[in-house]
């Protein structure tokens, strides 16, 4: 059966990508509210801030 969740390593990459994106700290925060809480990406494009 194939995994349905990231690894740690690969968690880890996708945090450290940010630096090169614009606005890395909204990226950063995004991507750890979809891991830590399990937020979907169509529930994190809904966020009213």
């Amino acid at each position: 059966m194939k995994r349905k969740y990231l690894t740690q390593e690969e968690i880890e990459k996708l945090l450290s990508a940010t630096d090169r994106m614009p606005f890395p700290e909204r990226n950063r925060c995004l991507i750890l509210m979809a891991f830590i809480h399990g937020f979907r990406a169509s529930e994190l494009l809904g966020l009213r801030l």
